[in-house]
């Protein structure tokens, strides 16, 4: 047990352990502090004709994810009906199914916003 505890005083000394407190920090404050995965709205829109009632579904839900206080739920039934239409099911299913977006929207859920 001694050899451990002076390996982890080592590493400690060195600002491993540190290091991997601001790793985890980073990973889990970061996209509720500014790097919020934003969705691509300029390819969204421009995929659609200028006509298209989902102009409106897009503006909401870029939206909603750069807003104070994001809603996971209005989130998720932006990406729904985005996603039921065939010009931007990849798009949007490329840009939800990121890990940084998807980390995004598991924080909304334990942080409970």
């Amino acid at each position: 047990m001694d050899e451990i505890r002076d390996g982890v005083t080592d590493a400690d000394a060195t600002g491993l352990i540190a290091g991997e407190e601001l790793i985890t920090q980073a990973e889990t404050l970061g996209p509720l502090l500014g790097g919020r995965p934003l969705p691509p709205s300029d390819d969204l829109h421009a995929a659609l004709p200028a006509e298209h009632a989902a102009h409106e579904t897009i503006d909401r839900l870029h939206a909603e994810v750069g807003s104070e206080a994001p809603n996971r739920d209005a989130i998720e039934g932006h990406v729904q009906r985005l996603r039921a239409l065939p010009e931007l099911e990849a798009r949007i299913a490329n840009w939800w199914e990121d890990p940084s977006t998807q980390r995004f929207v598991w924080n909304l859920s334990q942080i409970g916003l």
